[in-house]
């Protein structure tokens, strides 16, 4: 049930973000204030998927840790009691030894709950956390869990992306683009335990059979206050993600004032961008930079009104009417740069999808045509256009309607002809009957006997 649950609110996520086939684009804007230092951008709204900026989104590139979201949805689809204890396979760690991974620090045979394993991936990054929840999922069945993490990448429509460990060291075969790490993460968002494992800034692992109560840091810098470069109060969550290929990379969600932003950043660089003398993290550097952009310039506003005519096309056998008004399908509200009045918004119709005219009768509602939603010559939204009234059929305009394209059209016109030449035809063989009877009546047809009485 918890996973058909997970599904259904991956599904109403991009059944939203479906309904946007365009969108805002702040491109303009923020590449004049941002200078960005990542190969791959991407923000949107985490509300309706509405894109907001995005640079090389779509592109297949090396994940890191970012893996790690996938893991663990993986696990959490599977594993209901948090609470059940998982002992740590030697196999585990040894597959690991000189790969250069990022570890937590576990033991063979060291017992842990599932929660705090969880606490390991998404924290520490630990990859040891990775194997060992893996393992636990599939009771050692390594290309089973692959399989399942490809497939729930595809169920959430993450169609660009593949994995082939859990845990994110680089492969050729392992890749993601910006745009479907923000898909993961929205839905891992949705999981209790994924949203506060990844907004805690530390967490103190309890004691367990092999070590003492330790605390163990969040790799995530924007949640920590003694980064002032880096740290932003809105963060709500996420992962980090590095190695030498995948660059820097970072994958957040934030929230402030009733708005909800995700933003994704792959391969950033690592250098000193404020010639301090020491190194940034420029996946951290972008990110508070564009969620600090959206938060500061842009706000909701509705950009549709459905009571609202913005066109007309003719119609045909309307009752009372001859024009028939077309209205936006439904309210829709966009985030758009503060201040925006409704003199700055364009409902532009689509020519190539105005019909000439319409024909009655018309319900209110019925689509008829499509339009373009623009901001400042920049179309940042595709709308349909539906008929604002009901219009009933005139059957009087019908029928002169008809008789006109009747009386007008080369078949009637050619048989009108035929009948009038037909007439002529006849008329005059009349006559020529009529003609004929009366000369026969002026003659008296005589037998022998009344001639010779004649005589």
């Amino acid at each position: 049930m918890k996973r058909l649950l997970c599904f259904l609110a991956a599904a109403v996520m991009l059944a939203a973000a479906a309904r946007l086939p365009a969108h805002a684009d702040y491109h303009e804007y923020i590449d004049k204030e941002i200078e960005l230092h990542a190969d791959c951008v991407y923000l949107a709204g985490a509300d309706n998927g509405e894109v907001l900026y995005e640079k090389n989104a779509g592109k297949q590139t090396h994940p890191a840790s970012l893996t790690k979201l996938v893991t663990a949805i993986v696990v959490l689809d599977h594993c209901e009691n948090l609470n059940e204890m998982v002992t740590v396979p030697e196999s585990c760690l040894t597959e690991l030894s000189n790969t250069g991974s990022s570890l937590g620090g576990l033991k063979a045979g060291e017992t842990l709950s599932i929660y705090d394993l969880l606490c390991c991936l998404l924290l520490q990054s630990a990859n040891e956390a990775a194997t060992t929840l893996a393992d636990y999922v599939t009771n050692g069945d390594r290309p089973q869990f692959i399989r399942m993490m490809n497939e729930t990448a595809q169920a959430l429509g993450c169609t660009d992306s593949n994995f082939v460990n859990p845990h994110g060291l680089d492969d050729d075969d392992q890749y993601v683009t910006a745009k479907d790490t923000a898909t993961l993460l929205l839905h891992a968002m949705g999981y209790p335990a994924f949203s506060e494992i990844t907004s805690m800034p530390f967490y103190k692992l309890p004691a367990t059979n092999l070590q003492k109560e330790r605390t163990i840091i969040n790799t995530n810098h924007m949640l920590k206050k003694n980064y002032a470069d880096y740290y932003l109060p809105y963060i709500n969550g996420g992962k980090t993600g590095t190695t030498s290929i995948a660059g820097h990379c970072v994958a957040v969600t934030a929230s402030k004032g009733g708005y909800n932003y995700v933003c994704v950043v792959l391969n950033a660089i690592m250098e000193d961008l404020d010639n301090d003398h020491v190194d940034e993290n420029g996946a951290f550097i972008d990110a508070k930079a564009l969620l600090e952009w959206a938060f500061d310039n842009l706000e909701l506003k509705q950009i549709c009104d459905p009571d609202q005519i913005v066109a007309q096309v003719p119609i045909e056998f309307g009752a009372g009417r001859d024009m028939l008004g077309l209205s936006p399908a439904e309210a829709i509200y966009s985030l758009v740069p503060k201040g925006v009045g409704s003199g700055s918004l364009l409902i532009d119709p689509l020519a190539d999808t105005l019909p000439s005219s319409v024909k009655a009768p018309i319900k209110k509602g019925d689509p008829v045509a499509s339009a373009r939603v623009l901001y400042a010559q920049e179309e940042i939204h595709r709308i349909d256009l539906v008929a604002s009234a009901d219009v009933k059929l005139s059957v009087f305009a019908l029928i002169g309607s008809s008789a006109r394209k009747l009386l007008s059209s080369w078949i009637f016109r050619f048989f009108a002809i035929a009948v009038i030449i037909a007439l002529i035809i006849l008329f005059r063989r009349a006559r020529k009957r009529a003609a004929a009877r009366k000369n026969a009546a002026g003659y008296r047809v005589l037998n022998y006997d009344d001639f010779m009485k004649l005589k």
